[in-house]
């Protein structure tokens, strides 16, 4: 398979930038900056485009969950080792693991369960549903709904939303509004070390209940240029990168290199889109019109095959069809039709009155900025690919690139007009069911996103609907809505790249994008 880049994306020479790469990586990763490691002591090395602590799945390796999923997307046991659900599923009865600490030696029992809970109600979706929560002895937790939620295990199995901490873990210390600043958890691996920005040292936790890893210590080195990492890699620095990002650190265009270099390279999807995220609560994006155009304005399938070399998939659907309430109706998809999308722009009011190519309404040019977070590593080939396509239809795009925090800082709070980011429907999150994360309005995460009265009728009736066909109507509602709406535009599949040299042996994928499965991994 061959990746091209076209000639508008070489904004500056390959000499240049081979040159810049190489001087970031070897800051990046000098020998005074490795952990140091024991004789004949096994060490996995992984470049990382975030900060440790920030990086879901860094949490991952060190906090579990009750209920986690499997590669199938079945529920199974982690620190609940079985669980019943009463005939009216509106109480959860947990067995919780027995023989299990924390890493700071505090005992895992029904005590610091109900702690652990409590703190996650206070942020997870299920948290107003809840009605009590009860510990009949030592190892159950009992949890009781005052109406029927029909994701909880759901969401209990999202890593990102659903850690189970102990009462040392957060500040202040005991308090379930408190702030998670200490990662002790009671995974495979305890942090040793952390400096921030810099890197993170994990060590092998002995007593670990489940299947104990095969590498005596991880170091997670912070390397936040995608292209840095493939040099540290090249060069031996690391052993592993893109594992560590849910979603792809690696450019595609750079795959056939490593795979020339003798890199292992392993390809996983899971069904989530890269999207670009408009604010539909500011000019010209809370127009419902404006919307619909600019997703006919992008060639997906051009995009893809010049991009990618066909690495990914397009997406003309704000979510996977294929998952279990994903659209069915598949033959709703956006397509590619400028001429309709200029016809949409022009019933919307835009028009290019001064002749200079660009459209104007009120005296006001249609130019507007798209944020990037950096570490996105296909999003500025994307950017300027969509950035052209937009200037065929009249239309001005900006790029602004921001370190991956502070975009997210300014996604949180509404602070963009359009945003590089995913669809959030995994198989531990089904679509139609986790879409409340984004578009019921009473979502803190996205205040920008599109909402309506009807859309959380809809979802809220979803929640608590026990009739599993009803759901799915229902969700198929919801998608008919976001799909007129055009509240995002749909672009590709994320293929999840993950490469490594040949002293690795044992990766296997996660079941989610979310998960790193590290256990397993022999380092020669």
């Amino acid at each position: 398979m061959q990746l091209r880049m076209k000639g508008y994306l070489r904004t500056v020479t390959i000499a240049l930038i081979s040159l810049f790469l190489i001087s970031v990586a070897a800051g990046c990763a000098k020998t005074g900056d490795q952990a140091p490691a024991t004789k004949g002591e096994k060490v996995l090395r992984l470049g990382a485009v975030k900060d440790f602590k920030e990086a879901t799945e860094g949490k991952s390796l060190i906090i579990e969950r009750f209920v986690g999923v499997d590669h199938e997307g079945n529920f199974v046991p982690q620190l609940a080792e079985s669980w019943d659900i009463s005939e009216d599923g509106k109480t959860y009865t947990f067995h919780l693991r027995q023989g299990v600490e924390f890493h700071n030696g505090t005992a895992f029992n029904a005590s610091t369960a109900k702690f652990a809970f409590e703190w996650i109600a206070k942020k997870a979706p299920f948290g107003s549903y809840i009605q009590k929560i009860e510990t009949p002895d030592d190892f159950t937790l009992k949890v009781c709904f005052n109406e029927y939620y029909a994701p909880f295990l759901l969401d209990l199995a999202s890593g990102w939303t659903s850690p189970v901490v102990c009462p040392e873990a957060v500040e202040p210390a005991g308090s379930v509004e408190g702030k998670l600043t200490n990662f002790i958890g009671t995974g495979p691996f305890k942090l040793e070390n952390y400096e921030k920005d810099k890197q993170a040292v994990l060590v092998r936790n002995d007593g670990y209940w489940g299947s104990k890893p095969k590498a005596d210590k991880v170091v997670w080195k912070t390397i936040p240029d995608p292209h840095a990492q493939i040099v540290a890699l090249k060069a031996g620095e690391v052993d592993m990168i893109g594992i560590t990002e849910h979603h792809s650190s690696i450019p595609y265009v750079e795959v056939p290199g490593l795979k020339k270099a003798g890199i292992q390279v392993d390809t996983t999807t899971y069904g989530r889109y890269q999207v670009l995220e408009f604010n539909c609560h500011k000019e010209p994006f809370n127009h419902q019109k404006v919307r619909q155009a600019l997703n006919l304005a992008v060639d997906r399938e051009k995009m893809v095959k010049e991009l990618f070399g066909g690495l990914a998939e397009p997406a003309n659907t704000i979510t996977a069809p294929w998952f279990k309430f994903g659209p069915s109706n598949v033959e709703q998809k956006y397509g590619y039709d400028p001429e309709k999308a200029k016809q949409l722009l022009a019933e919307a009011g835009w028009k290019d009155t001064d002749g200079d190519g660009i459209l104007d309404k009120n005296g006001q040019p249609f130019t507007f900025e798209l944020l990037i977070p950096a570490g996105e590593a296909n999003a500025d080939a994307v950017a300027i690919f969509v950035q052209s396509e937009m200037k065929k239809i009249g239309v001005e795009m900006k790029l602004l690139t921001l370190e991956s925090g502070a975009a997210w800082d300014r996604s949180k709070k509404g602070e963009y007009e359009m945003f590089v980011h995913h669809s959030f429907c995994l198989p531990s999150i089904p679509g139609g069911i986790g879409i409340g994360q984004k578009y019921h309005s009473g979502s803190k995460s996205w205040p920008a996103a599109y909402h309506a009265q009807e859309l959380d009728r809809l979802i809220k009736k979803a929640w608590t609907s026990p009739d599993e066909s009803q759901r799915k109507q229902l969700c198929d509602e919801i998608w008919d809505i976001l799909h007129e709406q055009a509240p995002c535009i749909p672009l590709y599949d994320i293929v999840k790249v993950v490469a490594y040299r040949d002293n690795v042996s044992g990766f296997k994928p996660g079941p989610t994008m979310f998960d790193m499965e590290l256990q397993g991994i022999e380092v020669k």
